[in-house]
């Protein structure tokens, strides 16, 4: 998320977007063509990679942010139950075979949940988060290394890392080559970024269309979406060697759509019947891409 921009450097920015994009970011291809209209705004997709993204963002994306205080947990230092601490184990998993000094940064890490997991399992870490009440948390109660601002401000030295970690963070980045390559400069060799978010290409995208919980938009929230055929663009471009794509499960709605709907328990038990086909078939709806940097 970027910070407040004054009017003339809003006006810019609208100008330099343009009306429609002339290519896909990632892949390069032209002319990416109209998928369909929420919140006020067109959702293009590339026929080619098949990325869907907001073009015209200001300047709602740097001014809305009064949903924060429903969104964010700003005083209390919350503790992971036992679903986030499997989904946590899963992200260790990825991240512990390229542990060679130890150190680990997360970019979005709100109030250091993950950060004070991966400590206990013995990492050396540290953060970074644009949130100002949840970095004091992180700092205050977690005692933790957190840098308030964005990646490229913290001005980490080359090679600083042997993993970076960013989870429910790439959909909000207007410029996702240019984090990503952020992270390949601080990683040392042969270091890996894991990096989960929801999948575009899923079975599930597929069948909810725009009702995807996915498919939001606001100050804080979702402006561009991934799928396991455009991942390779970002890779490739932010200059990693390789990339690994996983996904997994199958959603009708999210647990907080879910949430006290008379047909919860059918939902649940489909879901957990589609799941493992949605997996296998690699359109599960959480995506997670380990990128790997050359050695």
């Amino acid at each position: 998320m970027k910070k407040t921009l004054s009017p003339n450097d809003m006006q810019a920015a609208i100008e330099e977007l343009g009306v429609e994009p002339e290519a896909c970011m990632l892949c390069g291809a032209p002319k990416p063509e109209p998928f369909f209209e929420k919140s006020g705004k067109t959702f293009f997709r590339c026929s080619s990679c098949e990325f869907v993204f907001i073009h015209a963002i200001y300047p709602e994306f740097v001014e809305d942010t009064d949903h924060l205080s429903s969104t964010y947990e700003f005083e209390t230092a919350l503790k992971p139950n036992s679903r986030q601490r499997q989904k946590m184990d899963v992200w260790l998993k990825h991240l512990s075979p390229k542990r060679t000094q130890g150190e680990l940064l997360e970019i979005g890490c709100g109030q250091g949940i993950f950060l004070q997991y991966a400590q206990e399992a013995g990492w050396k870490v540290q953060g970074v988060d644009v949130l100002g009440p949840v970095v004091e948390v992180a700092r205050e109660q977690r005692g933790l290394n957190v840098f308030h601002g964005e990646l490229a401000e913290a001005n980490f030295e080359t090679n600083s890392f042997d993993a970076c970690f960013l989870s429910e963070v790439i959909e909000h980045i207007v410029d996702p080559i240019e984090l990503m390559s952020e992270i390949h400069r601080v990683l040392r060799p042969g270091g890996v970024a894991v990096l989960g978010t929801g999948n575009a290409c899923s079975w599930s995208a597929k069948f909810r269309g725009p009702k995807w919980r996915y498919y939001r938009f606001g100050g804080h929230l979702h402006i561009r979406y991934f799928g396991p055929n455009n991942a390779k663009y970002l890779s490739e471009k932010a200059g990693f060697q390789s990339i690994e794509v996983h996904t997994h499960g199958f959603a009708f709605g999210e647990s907080c759509e879910l949430k006290g709907q008379w047909y919860k328990g059918l939902a649940k038990v489909v879901q957990g019947l589609l799941s493992p086909f949605a997996t296998l078939a690699g359109r599960g709806h959480r995506l997670l891409l380990v990128f790997h940097k050359e050695v």
